[in-house]
């Protein structure tokens, strides 16, 4: 029987829909000649949805609102649930809702409210039991509501300080999209749609609209993206999947990229002015990193103590270098056997530097040191195929070196002239071998 019930109520709920949004939608034909929809000019209050009406969505609206009886939103919204709750019946619970107040026309306060149910149900028991238990009129309208993206966007169009539902899904974009700009700015005014305006193209999301976007979400990588377009498109929001889909996955990253950039382009130029003892300085009086509890440098100290190290003279050997920089007698190499403290030691580098890491094996192993702060080459062993031995020797005493990088991405080698300061550990001391010798009169 339930399931005949559940059959009839999805029956009921598209039979309306259809019947509801005919009312208020009329076919246009776009630019390219395909059928899109546009609004006609009606408010929400101005119909009230049939009674035999079975959806999923609800836009609900209280005009000249008590405000002694409802002082907030919170208050409205917790009224309206428990009418639902109340007037549950079958597997029909509310999913997620929002809540909206504005200041009317003639005067007065009143309360929008969007809600979302798991399964369709009827709306008329939920306004007789507020009628009837709360003394309280409310208007379920049939506009904006045939999913709930329309009617969210309908409710909070106005109220910057408007109340979700607790795990909410994350519908707003950082701007309005043009064409919901354009869109409501047509039924403020009254302004009917005529030929000329039916056939202009329905502007998409931009580059720059997806990098405020993304900055806005604080989201960093295409599958956040994706998740948030997962989550807006359940609802009804599509223009960030249009957007996705159609622009491809090369563009989507580069909107990510741009926007990041540009969030944080003053931040980058202030550290490119700051010297590397000054960001020390700065790291120093910042937060420990997890984990830490300001247990580093009692550890540190007690591995050079047992390996015969003088505190002060490896201080001022880590000072000297990130004062001046790479160049003869300056580079810091620790040299021990496994498991004896080296990168320990070294390892607060990775944290307060943008730190280049061992090279990679291949031609352009070296390609990203050229905009690193610090070159950190932890258990190093020398390679001629990652850079030739009279280029390393260079490269240590502080000397210009060329850089192989790949010519489909740069249009020449890499000229490497920074005095980027290079730390090293490894178990031994770095030779040059020949004619599986070792080379005397080459430098170690």
């Amino acid at each position: 029987m339930e399931s005949c019930i559940d059959e009839y109520d999805e029956v009921s709920e598209q039979m309306s829909q259809l019947s509801d949004t005919d009312s208020v939608l009329e076919n246009t034909e776009d630019c390219d000649g395909s059928e899109t929809a546009s609004v006609m000019e009606e408010s929400p209050e101005s119909r009230e949805i049939s009674t035999r009406s079975v959806r999923k969505v609800y836009l609900i609206t209280y005009s000249q609102a008590d405000l002694e009886r409802f002082p907030s939103r919170e208050a409205f919204a917790n009224t309206v649930l428990a009418a639902f709750s109340a007037t549950k019946s079958g597997m029909s619970d509310v999913l997620h809702w929002v809540c909206s107040q504005e200041t009317h026309s003639s005067g007065g306060r009143h309360y929008h409210m969007s809600v979302k149910l798991s399964h369709p149900r009827r709306w008329l028991r939920v306004r007789h039991y507020l009628d009837e238990k709360r003394g309280i009129q409310v208007n379920f309208s049939g506009n904006h509501s045939t999913n709930y993206y329309g009617a969210w966007k309908y409710t909070t169009k106005e109220d910057n300080e408007f109340l979700q539902s607790p795990n909410h899904p994350d519908l707003a974009n950082s701007k309005p999209p043009q064409t919901l700009q354009a869109s409501q700015s047509l039924i403020e005014s009254g302004r009917k749609l005529g030929k000329s305006d039916r056939k202009r193209k329905r502007a998409r999301l931009s580059i720059y609209d997806v990098s405020q976007l993304v900055v806005a979400k604080g989201i960093k990588t295409r599958v956040e993206l994706l998740a948030l377009d997962c989550q807006q498109k359940k609802e009804g929001k599509e223009d960030l999947a249009e957007f996705i889909a159609n622009r491809g996955s090369k563009v989507v990253d580069e909107a990510i990229h741009v926007g990041w950039d540009i969030e944080e382009a003053e931040s980058k130029l202030r550290r490119q002015q700051m010297s590397r003892l000054e960001i020390l300085r700065e790291a120093l009086q910042g937060p420990c990193v997890e984990n830490c509890k300001g247990q580093w440098l009692e550890l540190a100290l007690d591995i050079l103590t047992r390996n015969n190290i003088p505190g002060g003279v490896f201080q001022s050997a880590v000072h000297d270098l990130l004062d001046k920089g790479r160049g003869k007698y300056r580079n810091i190499l620790v040299k021990g056997s496994a498991n004896c403290g080296k990168t320990f030691l070294l390892n607060p580098l990775n944290v307060i530097y943008n730190t280049f890491s061992n090279p990679a094996s291949g031609n352009f192993a070296w390609v990203g040191a050229e905009s690193a702060e610090i070159i950190f080459l932890n258990d190093f062993r020398w390679n001629p195929h990652v850079l030739p031995w009279h280029d390393m020797l260079l490269l240590l005493e502080g000397q210009t070196v060329h850089l192989p990088a790949p010519k489909s991405h740069f249009a020449k080698d890499i000229l490497f002239s920074a005095d980027t300061p290079i730390f090293c550990t490894s178990k031994h001391e770095l030779i040059f071998i020949k004619g599986g010798c070792i080379d005397e009169k080459e430098p170690r």
